[in-house]
């Protein structure tokens, strides 16, 4: 014989008897919940997958909620595939660079070249120094430096058709390089490479600082998907002090801020 523990078939069990109108309104509470709960879920799912398909507005609504920017008339240029500049685009009133170590050769358009001078002056006070190491780069210029990128991979073993194509994945194609506008450099903590800069004391103070000046660092590793460039910690881009507060504040990248200036004010103007 089996003992106590065996279960459902030796323990009698009571089961009172519900009225039918108990029953009614358990079901009815039962199947209440159930459709709350898909509902829930649903919702969920929805909100999910719109998060997904339009992640880049997520943000750029979240920040044009936070500050106006209806009042903003004109925007920093994106220069990609869509927008390329014209062979002959020379920026107005380039200047040099020259009073920096490795500045002699180096060249901003003049409002982003006193921004970035004053930008440097803050940062030696606090004991640290950056090099100029690529500031405007004309069509022509760009031109030969992918012609170079191209024959070294042909010298490597590549036929012409790959080395093409793998040259544009390393280097920007003439037309598509902001430093072509004069608002944008390369920096370093010497004039040989930018390959550390991220390791260094002057990235943290240029990640801190650099848009009290008008600047930010133009390409990241988060923004990639929307930018189409990888991380780039030692180029800057001088859009304008306001600009640059907003979108470091808003965690937004060039692309996304000019989307924002758009959707706030449609009558804002691009600049050049």
């Amino acid at each position: 014989m089996a003992g106590k523990g065996t279960g459902k078939y030796y323990a009698p069990v009571y089961r009172a008897k519900k009225s039918p109108v108990k029953v009614r309104r358990a079901r009815l509470f039962k199947r209440c919940a159930v459709i709350a709960a898909a509902v829930a879920i649903a919702a969920v799912s929805i909100m999910a997958i719109q998060i997904n398909r339009n992640e880049d507005d997520s943000f750029v609504r979240v920040a044009a909620s936070e500050q106006s920017l209806a009042g903003v008339s004109s925007y920093p240029r994106v220069v990609d595939k869509s927008s390329p500049l014209a062979d002959d685009y020379v920026p107005e009133n380039l200047m040099s660079l020259g009073t920096l170590p490795n500045g002699d050769n180096v060249f901003l358009r003049a409002d982003a070249a006193e921004a970035f001078l004053e930008m440097c002056a803050a940062m030696s006070e606090d004991g640290l120094g950056i090099v100029p190491v690529k500031g405007y780069v004309s069509y022509q210029e760009q031109s030969q430096v992918l012609a170079a990128a191209a024959d070294r991979l042909v010298a490597e073993g590549q036929s012409a058709e790959e080395a093409k194509k793998h040259a544009e994945a390393e280097v920007f194609a003439p037309g598509l390089d902001e430093a072509q506008l004069g608002t944008s450099i390369d920096i370093s903590t010497d004039a040989n490479s930018v390959d550390s800069f991220s390791m260094t004391d002057q990235y943290q103070w240029i990640c801190q600082n650099a848009h009290r000046y008008g600047f930010i660092i133009r390409y990241t590793a988060a923004k990639k998907k929307v930018t189409g460039v990888g991380d780039k910690p030692w180029h800057l881009r001088y859009v304008g002090r306001e600009a640059a507060e907003f979108m470091v504040s808003s965690h937004l990248c060039l692309e996304e801020y000019v989307r924002a200036v758009k959707g706030e004010n449609p009558k804002a103007i691009e600049e050049i």
